[in-house]
């Protein structure tokens, strides 16, 4: 590929051989296709090398980056593997996630006005059972709370990032503390950077599937969960299963038209008029 794409996708990866292809496999019918795939490995098995491998022989957008087992996460390997990204703006996906069709297009509409945001996050927890974390950049005081040690209300599937963004850091993706997530650790560097802009998506465009909870499970019921959701990813039922705990979630709120929230870094105002608009149209109706 010589033109560059608009936007770089990032997954890493351990030790999910038996699950990763399915969460690329969503990236790869994406409405959006304007991108490269960067699959980042964390001293992964051969396994993951072959899955990988034989998705992108016939994908020339994959690319995967072999590293040994890093430090953490393996988030110093992220940054190594950023350096080569051409696109204007980084998506990331968790190796046993799903990205709904429309997320890349979602997330590419809120980036070209924005340097970092986030989609909604929606976790499963069991067959149409979602929990949506709420939250969003409009409200008061919000940002300044995840940046100053809040729990963040969405994780590494659902942010993105202008790549000229990131090349402004003080410092990249590097090791967490311990205790510390990884991606809110990262997404805090954001938050901390004067002068960037920040928006909050509100759409159902991805599913989170939470390995911890799912420790006890064999590999079999890890692959015959993400298997099914799969396959319902587009469908009618699944899409009002997860409008409905957004609704929930965010107490009766009805999405406008332009689902996007805004908040500029450093700033304690909204910004003018038009975003004092927009969270009076997000706020409970009393």
């Amino acid at each position: 590929m010589n033109r560059k794409p608009f936007a770089t996708v990032l997954v890493p990866t351990h030790n999910h051989a038996h699950l990763i292809g399915y969460a690329i496999r969503s990236i790869q019918d994406q409405s959006f296709s304007d991108f490269e795939l960067f699959v980042v490995g964390d001293g992964a098995s051969a396994e993951t090398r072959d899955v990988v491998g034989d998705l992108a022989r016939s994908d020339p957008r994959i690319r995967y980056f072999d590293f040994p087992k890093g430090q953490r996460h393996g988030e110093a390997h992220r940054h190594v593997a950023l350096q080569e990204a051409r696109g204007e703006i980084v998506a990331y996906c968790g190796d046993d996630d799903l990205w709904l069709r429309s997320h890349l297009a979602s997330l590419a509409k809120l980036l070209k006005r924005h340097d970092f945001g986030h989609m909604v996050q929606i976790n499963v927890h069991g067959r149409n059972e979602f929990v949506v974390y709420g939250g969003s950049f409009a409200e008061p005081g919000c940002w300044q709370k995840v940046r100053d040690g809040e729990k963040a209300f969405f994780g590494l599937t659902v942010g993105g990032h202008r790549m000229s963004a990131y090349r402004a850091l003080p410092v990249g993706w590097s090791p967490a503390p311990a205790g510390t997530y990884t991606d809110q650790f990262m997404w805090r560097k954001f938050l901390r950077q004067p002068g960037l802009r920040f928006a909050s998506g509100l759409e159902a465009t991805s599913i989170h599937i939470a390995s911890p909870a799912r420790t006890d499970w064999t590999a079999q019921e890890r692959v015959a969960e993400l298997k099914d959701l799969f396959e319902r990813r587009d469908s009618a039922e699944l899409r009002v299963a997860l409008e409905q705990a957004i609704r929930t979630a965010h107490h009766g709120w009805t999405s406008p038209d332009d689902p996007l929230l805004v908040r500029l870094a450093g700033q304690a105002k909204l910004l003018g008029a038009h975003v004092e608009n927009l969270v009076h149209r997000w706020r409970r109706p009393s």
